[in-house]
């Protein structure tokens, strides 16, 4: 018997979740991230830098590859949240 098509609200509380779970992991691990990359680039930016700078908000996004387009672009099931320190 085939499984049943999951439905386009089914797929976004999905992918809510996830976002949800990758925002709260950034979120848990930023100082060890910023040790890692403060470590691994010696001549590259600091800790002061990256926040007076603002490098430390972005945008995170999940595109589940069922809603890609399949030529080009983000396709309709592009979701993102802002993350913010």
């Amino acid at each position: 018997m085939q499984d049943p098509e999951i439905t386009t609200e089914a797929g976004d509380a999905w992918r809510g979740h996830v976002l949800n779970e990758v925002v709260a992991f950034l979120d848990q691990n930023r100082n060890a991230i910023i040790e890692r990359f403060e470590a691994g680039h010696q001549k590259g930016l600091s800790r002061q830098q990256l926040e007076q700078q603002g490098l430390l908000d972005f945008d995170v996004a999940i595109t589940l590859h069922r809603d890609r387009g399949h030529d080009f672009g983000l396709g309709s099931g592009f979701f993102k949240a802002n993350l913010i320190r």
